[in-house]
């Protein structure tokens, strides 16, 4: 952590790290102290399909948080996936699902309300442009 003093004013910076010919701060990660702040949802379940028909549950009771499918792959591997909103398999057993490409648009949606609920909160103490 280095220390810059201007002008009675003291900021702390984390230190730079060149990586491939670009400067970066590096900040530590506080993994102890994230990982007791973590509450899991019970309840929750991740289900994986393929081809539409479930292959079980794979994690029961997972941390809160949002969470995106993602694949990881070894050498030659070749993977198809459907997130949606036309499904080719749809998953079976499920009255209530949606697809992932929702997910923007909800996000968007969020974003909007979140902006709105700031700006209520804080009417008459944000400074005008």
């Amino acid at each position: 952590m280095s220390i810059i003093v201007e002008e009675n004013l003291i900021t702390l910076r984390p230190p730079l790290v060149k990586f491939k010919s670009h400067l970066y701060y590096e900040e530590k990660d506080h993994v102890a102290e994230t990982e007791k702040s973590l509450k899991p949802l019970i309840g929750s379940q991740m289900i994986m399909y393929k081809n539409g028909s479930s292959q079980g549950i794979a994690y029961e009771d997972v941390f809160e948080g949002v969470y995106y499918p993602a694949v990881s792959l070894y050498k030659n591997t070749k993977v198809t996936m459907n997130f949606g909103p036309d499904f080719k398999c749809p998953p079976q057993g499920l009255k209530d699902f949606r697809p992932m490409s929702d997910a923007a648009s909800q996000t968007m949606v969020e974003y909007a309300l979140a902006d709105i609920i700031y700006h209520v909160e804080n009417e008459g103490k944000l400074p005008e442009f």
